[in-house]
């Protein structure tokens, strides 16, 4: 469920865009990775990355290891840092 605090962080607009686009594929049930991501995300690679790095910097969310693949899991919002 997307975290409305996420615009109280000011955060990029990349970065935001990427957690709203997480937080709207997570809820249609698919599995956070690279691959169910990219094809949704409307700007490039080094910006994906970047809002990646971002979102990770402030603890909203973290990358799990599985077969050889990065999920990504969105955290609680008290799990975030400012």
């Amino acid at each position: 469920m997307m975290e409305r605090e996420i615009f109280n962080l000011q955060l990029s607009v990349e970065a935001t865009s990427a957690y709203i686009l997480m937080c709207s594929l997570q809820e249609k049930g698919k599995i956070l990775t690279d691959d169910t991501i990219e094809p949704y995300w409307q700007g490039t690679t080094e910006q994906f990355d970047s809002a990646l790095k971002e979102l990770k910097k402030h603890g909203v969310i973290e990358e799990e290891s599985h077969l050889d693949k990065i999920r990504y899991v969105v955290k609680k919002r008290c799990d975030w840092k400012r």
